[in-house]
């Protein structure tokens, strides 16, 4: 070729369209929680002792109605911060500052985990950071809509800006680097926007469990302003929002702790340490069945307790049931009681291939050898928490069926179809003090007069539509009935009329007292048969209004006398 020839070289396409790559990389598979624990891994791993994050709230219109919902999410840590150097690569895709401490690798793996999580949530990134705290803040951004317009194709300069001043008393003397999301348009991963409250919620029990081991070492989080308390499956790290100085909450019991060595990929030789721990937890919360869905057990999450938990770094990356890492190989075992125990795997992230960690750090999953191995250790444990939880359970059911009220199967026969019968009529003008006052005469009536056993009898009567309750009354009356708020009936038997005496007993046993194992099936389904007579009989006296209550109480007098005088002429 001549010197002098002319050389076209035809122009090359570029690798990247920026432009379009952001807009694609916003529909990945972040949740807004897994979306916000990008930036709060940054503060964790920055050394941060303090974690504040705020979720602003705007009013939005949605139809005719106006809500509440996030506009923008602010992180602020006190954490080391970052200097010039650091601070323009940190909204760089594939830039990783990560640095080993003490010759360990951290919570960060890709080098994309803060400009994702951010942008999958809000168009607008704004980060503010120092690592010096006498000097000011460098601050740097991304916009995607000035992306998309072709405005910034490049990083800008970092640049030295004032913290906006609602933020600033939180980093008064600190280094730390503050983050604020803005044009929050996609905090549910679809673009609609959700209600800000059930947001927090959210996030809230999400920071305390994924951070769990941080909190409990002294990381302090908090999210709007209210600390955020650990959440630990395993239901034995504490301090739990239901620890106070006055009540500890119940602890689990830690019931197995394996460390097992695994071959680090690619490092021939080398090993890293996987540790699986298994609680059981406190006899009280799970002895019968329905113990998961109460209230107290909903606070505590029991009721969402199934699965396992796997910590990298001491960061939570799942939580969730993990297909057939219980029971036989090829079967997915789990089963309703398992929520009663608790297991966590921990792994450093040197194994993340052998748990198929992926750039947002979700949905790790034990590959096919190293499962097989986790099945081993766990399946025997988890057999054995099993049949300890049923175990607990036929005891206390045996108990509870020694102790249980000779009228429990009849007032709840009565409780089972009360939807369906018509609202009492008796009772309705009772105010609160009125209602305690009858239960408490009722039990200064009842034959079992232990001071111990009367707020515990008085809880019974509060919370039972329907409720049978021994008395000594004069022979003339067979039973008397009440009425309380909320549709409650209460039946006094007495057991001095002379039905009961030489009827109800002989056919039924004696009914008044607790211990009812030795009752026949055929004397309990006569006993039931004679409590449901009375009880639907005092159903149907509660749907007259009170101003009739003179004559029926009347009317049952003198059935009740009538009904002496002719028993006791059978049984001369």
């Amino acid at each position: 070729m001549q010197n002098d020839e002319m050389v076209f070289i035809k122009p090359r396409q570029e690798l990247i369209n920026i432009s379009k790559m952001y807009e694609s990389l916003r529909y990945n598979d972040y949740s807004t929680e897994n979306g916000l624990g990008e930036i709060v891994d940054n503060s964790v791993e920055a050394g941060a002792r303090h974690i504040n994050v705020f979720f602003e709230k705007k009013k939005v219109k949605n139809g005719k109605r106006e809500t509440e919902a996030v506009g923008s999410i602010v992180v602020v840590d006190d954490g080391c911060g970052m200097n010039e150097d650091v601070i323009k690569k940190c909204l760089v895709l594939g830039c990783s500052m990560r640095v080993k401490r003490n010759g360990r690798m951290g919570i960060g793996r890709f080098g994309v985990g803060m400009t994702l999580g951010s942008i999958s949530l809000a168009r607008r990134v704004e980060v503010f950071s120092r690592d010096d705290e006498k000097k000011d803040f460098l601050y740097t951004f991304i916009d995607l809509d000035m992306i998309s317009n072709g405005q910034i194709t490049q990083m800008p300069e970092p640049e030295y800006r004032a913290l906006p001043e609602k933020y600033a008393e939180y980093m008064f003397g600190n280094t730390g680097t503050v983050v604020i999301l803005t044009n929050c348009d996609r905090l549910d991963g679809t673009g609609k926007r959700q209600d800000a409250n059930e947001v927090n919620a959210s996030i809230a029990n999400y920071l305390g469990r994924t951070y769990r081991k941080f909190i409990e070492s002294g990381l302090q989080i908090y999210l709007d302003g209210r600390r955020v308390c650990l959440h630990d499956p395993l239901y034995i790290a504490g301090p739990t929002q239901f620890d106070t100085k006055e009540k500890q909450d119940p602890k689990a019991v830690l019931y197995s702790q394996t460390t097992l060595d695994w071959d680090i990929p690619g490092m021939s030789g080398e090993k890293a340490p996987i540790t699986i721990r298994l609680s059981l937890l406190p006899k009280e919360w799970r002895l019968n069945i329905g113990d998961g869905g109460k209230a107290e057990a909903k606070k505590r999450k029991i009721d969402q307790n199934e699965g396992v938990s796997i910590l990298r770094a001491n960061r939570e990356v799942l939580y969730d049931k993990v297909p057939y890492l219980i029971g036989t190989k090829g079967q997915y075992s789990y089963e309703e009681n398992d929520r009663f125990w608790g297991c966590e795997i921990l792994f450093p992230p040197e194994l993340d291939e052998c748990f198929q960690v992926r750039y947002i750090k979700r949905g790790a999953e034990p590959i096919g050898p190293l499962k097989d191995r986790l099945r081993e250790e766990l399946t025997s444990a988890v057999k054995s928490l099993r049949k300890t939880i049923k175990g607990d359970r036929a005891q206390q059911k045996a108990e509870n069926n020694q102790k249980a009220s000779a009228f429990d199967n009849a007032e709840n026969l009565m409780g089972d179809v009360d939807a369906l019968l018509p609202a009492n009529k008796a009772g309705k003008s009772m105010s609160k003090e009125e209602e305690d006052q009858k239960i408490n005469e009722i039990l200064d009536q009842t034959l079992d007069d232990a001071e111990d056993k009367k707020e515990e009898k008085k809880e019974q009567l509060l919370n039972k539509p329907y409720s049978v309750v021994p008395v000594k009354y004069p022979q003339s009356i067979l039973f008397e009935p009440e009425f309380l708020l909320g549709n409650k009936v209460i039946i006094k038997l007495n057991v001095n009329h002379p039905f009961y005496k030489n009827i109800i007993n002989p056919l039924c046993g004696d009914i008044t007292k607790e211990d009812t194992t030795t009752v026949t099936n055929e004397k309990s389904k006569i006993k039931d048969a004679i409590m449901l007579l009375l009880l639907s009989y005092a159903k149907a006296f509660a749907s007259f209004s009170d101003e009739n209550s003179t004559m029926l109480e009347n009317l049952l007098t003198s059935w009740g006398s009538i009904l002496a005088t002719v028993v006791n002429k059978m049984e001369s």
